[in-house]
């Protein structure tokens, strides 16, 4: 028993005998001097005894309420910091094991790289284009390595830059057309203007891929996938749009939680990361219903500055 614990119940104790002695030393006296005879002290005392016995029971049953109620709330919150201790040493965990695997994955890439340096002198000039856009690609992918080996010790993930916006999600679309999930879509890019933001390419690319690839399976990769880019009050948002199942409202808030999917044979990673990426740029990831009739992924990134030049 704690010492606190202790204190309480000695206190309550003499607060308790404290009070039951006064009643019964002040409750005698006033009987004895009330009653004109031993039968009617009887009955004065019975009915006192029963008054008190009545009165303590009702104070019993409301202090154990009390207490039943206070207990109940610190197991709760002992619970609730449970978990949160929980979460936050699997997190850690995971963080270290992602910068585990990211450096051996670090290595290979730097052999393949290596190797893609020698290929590239002997080459026609005729591949060249694809070589290049494969060397683009493992660029990105030894960004996104870096990332993930700093992920346990920074969120910020890098430097921000001036973006333009549309330019670099119509990029990212572009690269990610010819992939099996996405070549049977109809993509389609739309912006309301330029807008320039603050922000990380690497990261806005991260968020366009997973959103995209997300979508198209939502649509069994053959469904229409609209993404808009435009400025809101100060934001950058970035829309991706589908006309699948859509996502029932009690589930969305959940699906950006590590592992959640509502996916046969999901991972639950998309979106995770999806909001990850936002959160690191100190934005946010919000679930709508699409115009089209599925669900609409819309990102919202601070620091937007548009032109207002329709395309």
């Amino acid at each position: 028993m704690s010492s606190t614990a202790l204190r309480y119940s000695i206190g309550l104790a003499l607060a308790y005998g404290g009070l039951a002695t006064a009643y019964i030393v002040v409750s005698s006296h006033i009987a004895a001097g009330a009653s004109a005879s031993v039968e009617e002290l009887e009955r004065i005392e019975t009915l006192k005894g029963v008054l008190f016995v009545v009165v303590t029971t009702i104070g019993v049953w409301g202090g154990g309420l009390l207490a039943m109620r206070r207990m109940d709330r610190d197991a709760v919150e002992l619970l609730r910091r449970e978990r949160a201790l929980v979460t936050n040493q699997g997190r850690a965990l995971a963080g270290v094991t992602a910068a585990s695997i990211a450096h051996d994955v670090n290595n290979v890439l730097m052999v393949v790289l290596h190797g893609l340096a020698q290929l590239r002198e002997h080459l026609p000039r005729a591949l060249q284009a694809q070589f290049d856009e494969v060397d683009q690609q493992l660029d990105r992918l030894v960004a996104l390595n870096r990332r993930l080996l700093s992920a346990h010790r920074t969120s910020a993930g890098g430097e921000r830059a001036a973006v333009d916006l549309w330019a670099c999600v119509g990029e990212c679309v572009a690269s990610l057309r010819a992939l099996p999930r996405l070549s049977g879509c109809r993509v389609q890019v739309r912006s309301g203007g330029d807008v320039e933001v603050e922000t990380q390419a690497l990261l806005v690319h991260q968020i366009v891929a997973n959103l995209l690839l997300n979508a198209a399976e939502a649509t069994g990769g053959r469904g229409r996938i609209d993404v808009n880019v435009r400025e809101e009050r100060g934001d950058a948002l970035i829309e991706v749009a589908d006309d699948g199942p859509g996502i029932p409202v009690d589930r969305r808030e959940e699906l950006f939680d590590a592992l959640a999917s509502t996916k046969d044979g999901g991972t639950g990673l998309g979106l995770f990361s999806v909001r990850a990426c936002a959160q690191s740029l100190g934005g946010a990831v919000e679930i709508a219903d699409s115009p089209l009739g599925g669900a609409c992924l819309r990102v919202r990134l601070p620091g937007a500055r548009s032109t207002s030049l329709a395309r």
